[in-house]
């Protein structure tokens, strides 16, 4: 039923946008191979790839010059097709694709991302290349990625951990050491310590965002059953006590403590949790491994203070360190008519070549101090990262296996923020809102079930 919905969806999708094909510079008449070389007998045939994207074109350019000279005979043709924004870049991957637009490489950044388009036939099953070369996964790569129906369609891209950023000159300030293992309860001690001022001129000692995983703080403090639904991917999630505790840790913080910033203010005025971190408008903030190049500095927002690392606080003083994370998908279009070739880019840039891209990997043999130094060496001001917490973050941090992934987690994911939001706003209390959360996802899986 979901596979049927998705392509009339994608169907009415390119009527209503006949000329979409030209946003890809290629329409529908593939690669443009007229200044290839003519290739002599014995070599490989010259060919190009497209690699599609939202990061800009520098970010990736020197792994995918590295690969052309190990591989001088496949051409990667890199295009980002609405820079720094991976929602709107998806929106028209999938209209290229429904099109027939050419196309064959590109990343995903979310479960429901990524289990909607394998489980309608968008991307290619990995299995047989990797059996091919005779590698085994785990032996190269200390992040597990993400399987639809037991079927492996995806190799990690950048890779690591969701943990806490400080502002070190605040914690400074209050006489707060940069945490090295911590609990939850230690967590909302700091915040309560770091908030300061009132009204207008508040600043908070914690940001949580919009996102879904602003309500499950506690899970992903788990060595298992982190998400919405379990890892099994066949049973509700919300029986998990710490479902609740998340949500009442979040609104304790906001309301009780005031050392969080309001559920109604992030959402009304649409705060960006960049400018609340980096305006010094929240001291902590829970985020994934993206944020620490950025924590040195950028075009846009420049680093006025040093940054500080935590791990993610566990739920009891002695827990094991565990976090939401892992990496991001890198998949082949099951459309590409250079699907070997296009295994072999992301098989280069899934290990040696993510270093180049001055972003953490998930590849065994990568050597994670010079990776961080990479990093900080990029960034506008690299003596504002905070390098030593950095690396006990990372060292200590461990990530569990992904679930089993369904279809439809991305309607779950949209149904549990607004039973939760409900509660944040003050519309149930909390055992209303878990009933519901009970109640009404659980419609969402049996209707997807028949």
């Amino acid at each position: 039923m979901m596979k049927k919905k998705w392509l009339a969806l994608m169907t009415s999708i390119v009527l209503l946008t006949g000329l979409l094909a030209g946003c890809s510079g290629t329409g529908n008449q593939g690669p443009d191979n007229s200044s290839q070389p003519v290739n002599t007998p014995g070599q490989p045939k010259d060919v190009t790839i497209k690699f599609v994207n939202w990061e800009p074109a520098s970010v990736y350019q020197p792994a995918i010059d590295a690969f052309q000279q190990k591989f001088p005979h496949i051409k990667v043709e890199y295009v980002p097709l609405v820079e720094n924004d991976s929602n709107e870049t998806l929106k028209k991957l999938d209209m290229m694709y429904a099109s027939g637009t050419d196309f064959d490489v590109f990343s995903l950044n979310s479960t429901p991302n990524f289990s909607q388009r394998a489980a309608n036939g968008m991307l290619e099953p990995l299995d047989e290349y990797l059996g091919k070369e005779g590698v085994k996964y785990e032996d190269e790569y200390k992040a597990e990625q993400m399987k639809v129906d037991g079927k492996r369609y995806s190799l990690p891209g950048k890779f690591g951990p969701w943990l806490i950023l400080l502002n070190k000159d605040q914690l400074d300030a209050a006489g707060l050491p940069v945490p090295k293992d911590w609990t939850w309860d230690d967590f909302r001690s700091y915040a309560k310590a770091l908030t300061s001022g009132e009204g207008p001129d508040k600043h908070y000692g914690a940001f949580f965002h919009s996102w879904k995983d602003y309500f499950l703080l506690r899970q992903y403090s788990a060595s298992s059953n982190q998400g919405i639904m379990k890892d099994d991917g066949l049973q509700l999630n919300a029986d998990n006590p710490l479902m609740k505790q998340s949500l009442q840790l979040r609104y304790d913080m906001e309301h009780a403590d005031g050392s969080a910033t309001p559920y109604q203010d992030v959402i009304t005025q649409k705060i960006p949790y960049r400018d609340q971190y980096f305006q010094g408008k929240a001291r902590m903030l829970p985020t994934g491994p993206w944020m620490i190049a950025e924590s040195g500095g950028t075009d846009k927002i420049p680093a006025t203070f040093v940054s500080a690392f935590a791990p993610w606080p566990s739920n009891n003083k002695g827990d094991e360190i565990y976090s939401f994370g892992g990496a991001d998908s890198i998949v082949i279009s099951a459309n590409s008519k250079h699907k070997q070739e296009s295994y072999e880019f992301i098989r280069f840039l899934s290990t040696e070549g993510m270093s180049l891209t001055k972003q953490l990997s998930a590849w065994s043999k990568a050597d994670l101090e010079k990776e961080v130094d990479a990093i900080i060496a990029s960034t506008q001001s690299p003596d504002k990262i905070d390098k030593a917490s950095l690396m006990n973050t990372l060292s200590v941090t461990k990530l569990p296996n992904p679930p089993n992934v369904v279809s439809y987690s991305g309607d779950l994911e949209n149904a549990y923020i607004a039973e939760s939001e409900n509660y944040m706003l003050g519309v149930t209390d909390l055992d209303t809102t878990m009933n519901n959360i009970s109640t009404n996802l659980q419609k969402i899986i049996d209707a997807n079930k028949k």
